[in-house]
């Protein structure tokens, strides 16, 4: 009987997102990229097929020589094969065509440069698949890819088929498809090495053609909790069969020894076998991205439903049948995520406008001049689809605020540049301010953009008339990068009825107007569990201006609501208009309102219900720096003890004033009221979400809340001047 064989490639996916901090990416590479790597190369006989993400490929390149010294030892021995995808690890579902293909090349060449290898398979970040892909792909000159068994299985194809490669197609653009192992990625590295050598002998075939392909994060192999002592302390692996042996040793070693497995790299087995047959598969992810990305209430019904089928023998063969949601719904899950997307397609619109009207102009040293600034805008743009702040799972994702300040930051940066190319072309300009709407959240319901050479600020008629981006240009800061605390299925009802957990109701924008009983405590307002008695809140205003006179803008919204009476079943009618002006670094705003009652003829009446009732303006925003060098001051009272002294603690006080700065950015952030007989009340507290990640629960700063309070009366009026300032250097 002829001895049954499988082949094996082992594939280690190498990633950190763009504005990670350096210590962290170090931290991992001691605990995992760097005896990875050195267990890989005293390991000569073990093929290995590699993908690193662009911008770690030249953290490595610029910080451990010696591991690419490795590397390229590796490669010139034929041990390894390096494959290729966006240089900055992007969803390309959610990029433009031509982002995509530029991505695949700028990783492509740097591979080829660093490696002297030619890349013939892409990583797909995150393992999103959609049925276009093949074309691009195809075009970027790649021979296959990489998808996870899912995708195969939701096609109508079982276990034993995700053993061979297929071919699919799109317009005619054909691509190779390699399933990844669901079952040696679930015990490697977390069970002993034997029982992923028994899961291999089970599905060897005598013919010897099947592939089981493993893929791992480099992570999983040292940085995640405690895999770093099991994959290369000794006496600290699995005592069950490998006698306390590192895991990742001990896995190569049994890999040598046992001849009928056979490593191989991906393009290595291509070129061995030719697919088994066409298939086409839908849009899919690995199978908890598709859990991950439905509705809250959804996916707790969906996770139940699955854990059903997967526990009831007669269903658990057909499991996989039951599908979840579509990776593309992030951007609607979480809105604070669409606004990065769209803002990162808005820029680019700008890009491709500079781009023609430079085709118009003549003199060689100006367009090369123009065309340097263009191509470090662009790059600024491929930076901003990193796709690890898009979404959120086993890991933090869209929480990660740091992560989201510097997509903020290279598109802001994108912007300045676009800036600089208008100055060129136009000279004499030394100012400019444009104020338009525009649908650009792409919902159907425009937006109104007032972009500036010191502002840009994006208003939402349709929710609440709100201010939802305010960038600060000169230091390619969005002072309201602040993310909403969002109910996520993982969260305790129970705890959420308690306090322990906060969840908001609407999204946490500037000039939200609130209308609540005037005893409503800022524990209430904290914690949004105040009942809300006006239809101001998130519904939709009308634009009565939006112009520019000189250097300053103006914009005006409007709604004709109503306040439900607190005490008694009576609704009052009530006009809001908010009128701002913009002028350099300072917006001016003034919240008008009356309140009438036309059915009720009694002003006495009217008035008492009135005296019930307080006004909140919400003003949140989002410092980036070190918590500990964030500061606030107020010319309104002496502050006293360090919870007071302390941005981030929860305080209210009756006042006209509010400073904060962060320090590690020299940003002052600044809030003045316009003195009125009826004094104000300034409520702040910290934007704190509550996470699950990596197996225990984690509260994140989110931003900070500053709420104005001031009793309603039948006719009111805010002033206020919000100025932002930093120090010049």
């Amino acid at each position: 009987m002829k001895q049954k064989s499988i082949y094996l490639p082992i594939v280690f996916h190498f990633h950190q997102p763009t504005g990670n901090f350096p210590w962290v990416i170090e931290d991992t590479f001691k605990k995992s990229y760097g005896p990875l790597i050195e267990n890989m190369y005293n390991f000569p006989e073990v093929k290995f097929t590699l993908h690193f993400s662009g911008f770690l490929l030249e953290w490595f390149i610029k910080n451990k020589p010696h591991a690419i010294e490795k590397v390229k030892h590796m490669a010139k021995r034929g041990q390894i094969e390096i494959i290729g995808g966006g240089f900055y690890e992007p969803i390309f579902a959610i990029i433009p065509s031509r982002d995509r293909i530029i991505q695949m090349n700028k990783l492509s060449q740097l591979i080829k440069d660093q490696f002297n290898l030619r890349v013939k398979g892409a990583w797909l970040s995150e393992r999103v698949w959609e049925p276009s892909y093949p074309s691009f792909l195809n075009e970027a000159g790649l021979k296959y890819v990489v998808v996870d068994d899912n995708h195969l299985k939701t096609s109508g194809m079982v276990e034993e088929d995700t053993f061979y490669t297929y071919s699919t197609e799109d317009n005619g653009k054909r691509i190779r498809i390699f399933s990844i192992n669901e079952q040696l990625r679930y015990l490697i590295p977390w069970r002993p090495t034997r029982e992923s050598v028994h899961y291999l002998k089970e599905v060897a075939t005598e013919e010897g053609d099947r592939i089981a392909v493993l893929i791992s994060d480099a992570e999983k192999m040292g940085a995640w909790g405690s895999t770093h002592s099991f994959c290369y302390v000794e006496g600290s692996g699995h005592r069950e069969g490998d006698n306390g042996k590192p895991f990742i040793p001990a896995f190569f070693e049994q890999i040598k020894m046992n001849e009928w497995i056979k490593t191989i790299t991906l393009s290595e087995y291509m070129e061995k076998f030719s697919s088994k047959s066409l298939i086409y598969l839908p849009t899919a992810s690995y199978d908890k991205m598709e859990e991950w990305v439905l509705p809250t209430n959804l996916r707790k019904q969906f996770s139940k439903l699955k854990e059903g089928f997967r526990m009831d023998e007669k269903n658990k063969k057909v499991h996989h049948f039951i599908r979840g949601g579509f990776w593309r719904q992030f951007l609607v899950k979480y809105p604070e995520s669409n606004n990065m997307h769209k803002k990162m397609l808005h820029i680019r619109e700008k890009l491709i406008e500079i781009e023609s009207k430079i085709k118009k102009i003549d003199g060689e040293s100006l367009i090369l001049k123009i065309n340097e600034k263009l191509e470090k805008a662009w790059e600024e743009i491929y930076k901003s689809q990193c796709n690890d702040v898009y979404w959120h799972g086993l890991f933090g994702g869209i929480y990660l605020q740091f992560l989201r300040f510097h997509i903020y930051e290279y598109l802001i940066n994108a912007e300045n540049i676009i800036d600089e190319i208008e100055d060129i072309l136009y000279p004499k300009r030394n100012f400019y301010m444009t104020i338009y709407p525009k649908d650009f959240t792409k919902d159907s319901k425009p937006e109104l953009i007032l972009e500036s050479n010191k502002l840009n600020l994006y208003f939402n008629p349709s929710d609440g008339g709100t201010l939802y981006e305010l960038d600060y240009k000169p230091k390619s800061y969005n002072i309201l990068n602040t993310l909403s605390r969002w109910e996520e299925a993982y969260h305790n009802p129970q705890k959420i009825k308690e306090g322990e957990i906060n969840i908001d109701r609407f999204r946490r924008s500037m000039f939200r107007i609130r209308l609540f009983r005037k005893d409503t405590s800022l524990d209430e307002i904290r914690r949004d569990t105040y009942e809300e008695l006006g239809d101001f809140v998130n519904s939709n205003y009308k634009v009565l201006k939006n112009e520019k006179e000189g250097e300053q803008g103006y914009i005006e919204l409007f709604k004709k609501g109503i306040i439900r009476s607190p005490n008694i079943e009576e609704k009052l009618h009530c006009e809001i208009k908010n009128s701002f002006s913009v002028k350099d670094n300072v917006i001016t705003v003034s919240i008008d309102g009356t309140i009438d009652d036309l059915e009720r003829s009694n002003e006495k009446i009217l008035e008492e219900e009135i005296e019930n009732l307080s006004l909140g303006i919400d003003l949140p925003f989002f410092f980036n720096g070190d918590p500990k060098e964030f500061i606030w001051e107020t010319d309104d009272l002496n502050l006293i003890t360090e919870e007071e002294k302390d941005l981030l603690s929860p305080f209210g006080y009756t006042g006209t004033n509010f400073r904060a700065t962060d320090k590690t950015y020299d940003l002052k952030f600044e809030i003045n009221l316009k003195p009125d007989h009826n004094s104000y009340i300034i409520q702040k507290f910290p934007l704190i979400a509550n996470l699950f990640v990596e197996e225990k629960y984690k509260d994140i700063y989110q931003g900070i809340a500053v709420m104005v309070r001031k009793k309603l009366t039948k006719s009111f009026t805010v002033q206020l001047k919000i100025s932002l300032n930093h120090r010049k250097i």
